[in-house]
């Protein structure tokens, strides 16, 4: 068996719960920032009032959030990029440990993928169309969650090639006799 190794990278759209949050965070930090001027005093005032604008900005670029999926072999990694600069590991998944990969919108496997009680990654593009695909699995870290991601094809085949029984791809459903679809 021959070395796998493909990537793709996906922007994750902001969602209205973001969007809330970021102009939660400017507001209180505006009226933060009038608290400590009124009450800081000359010195130690506009220091805070330049730490409230520094961690504001941190924050607000925790936002802008891509994902990049890296299957090597059978494993696929997740990881978060935030602001175009800083990358974390969001978890591992061994292929061939999944219960089920569908597309969110697959009616045959919708008591799989929404399952209760379990634990949601959100690692999509956040549009939760058809290309949006549901992983559950068992993590080392999580325990059993569901982890959504928004493959392209290209990654979608591949990952079919490691788990064939386990992966539904959205080519394949409807007209199960078909065999020239």
């Amino acid at each position: 068996m021959s070395e796998v190794f493909k990537e793709y990278l996906i922007k994750q759209k902001k969602s209205s719960k973001d969007v809330m949050a970021q102009t939660g965070l400017v507001l209180g930090a505006v009226i933060l920032s009038i608290i400590v001027f009124i009450i800081g005093g000359d010195f130690i005032g506009p220091v805070l009032i330049v730490g409230i604008i520094f961690g504001t900005g941190f924050l607000f670029n925790k936002f802008s959030r891509e994902y990049e999926y890296i299957l090597t072999n059978n494993e696929l990694d997740i990881d978060v990029i935030y602001n175009r600069n800083t990358r974390k590991r969001v978890l591992t998944v061994d292929m061939k440990k999944i219960e089920v990969m569908a597309s969110i919108k697959d009616e045959r496997h919708t008591s799989a993928i929404n399952k209760q009680g379990l634990k949601v990654i959100n690692a999509s593009d956040n549009k939760n169309e058809e290309a949006t695909y549901a992983i559950i699995t068992d993590t080392e870290k999580s325990g059993m969650c569901k982890i959504l991601i928004t493959p392209n094809s290209t990654l979608l085949n591949e990952l079919y090639k490691q788990a064939p029984n386990k992966v539904m791809r959205k080519n394949t459903y409807g007209n199960a006799g078909n065999k020239n679809q």
